[in-house]
């Protein structure tokens, strides 16, 4: 409906031309139709709009789930890594300690054949402990290397996030659009 004022020819006996009559309903008709179609197209895009942003929207609230169970598991590794790490320095103190008494321990073998016996006992002891010692040393690397795992795994959970968060900024963009779609339609 274009809102043009239409002036129908008349005809010399009985009112208007009937073609002219005929051919302007035909045409309201037509952009009668078209409008309907528009409408209806217009429609089915807001629905999808709509289900599209709800689906980004769960994704982003697993997402969101999921970064704040990283970030758990990432500071309790990283609890685990502090108290390893300081375990480590104990333990590194500890063999130091351990170390300068075998020292002690072999000076004194040399000089007594009694003693070397007993420094050698000693020295299988610390040696055994030194072993038990690399082992946790061990335990604490590997417990370090899955600290970082947990954090390269936070860290991409954050870029989806980051990902999300910008597919949501673009709805936000698109919204005032649809709700004028929306208006449109609602008014006719």
């Amino acid at each position: 409906m274009t809102g043009e004022v239409r002036f129908f020819r008349k005809r010399f006996f009985g009112g208007f031309n009937r073609e002219d009559v005929v051919d302007y309903v035909a045409k309201l008709a037509k952009e009668r139709n078209e409008s309907r179609d528009a409408k209806d197209a217009a429609e089915e895009e807001v629905r999808a709009l709509a289900h599209e942003t709800e689906s980004i929207r769960l994704e982003f609230e697993d997402a969101k789930k999921l970064m704040d169970e990283n970030r758990d598991a990432k500071e309790k590794a990283e609890n685990e890594a502090m108290m390893l790490s300081n375990e480590v320095e104990s333990l590194n103190s500890e063999m130091a300690s351990l170390r300068g008494e075998l020292d002690e321990a072999i000076k004194a073998a040399d000089k007594d054949r009694a003693a070397k016996d007993k420094a050698e006992q000693d020295s299988m002891s610390l040696y055994g402990q030194v072993a038990s010692l690399r082992r946790e040393l061990e335990e604490a690397r590997q417990a370090a290397e899955e600290g970082i795992r947990y954090k390269e795994e936070a860290l991409a959970a954050k870029s989806k996030v980051e990902a999300l968060e910008a597919a949501k900024k673009t709805f936000a963009e698109l919204e005032p659009a649809i709700e004028s779609l929306r208006a449109v339609f609602e008014t006719e």
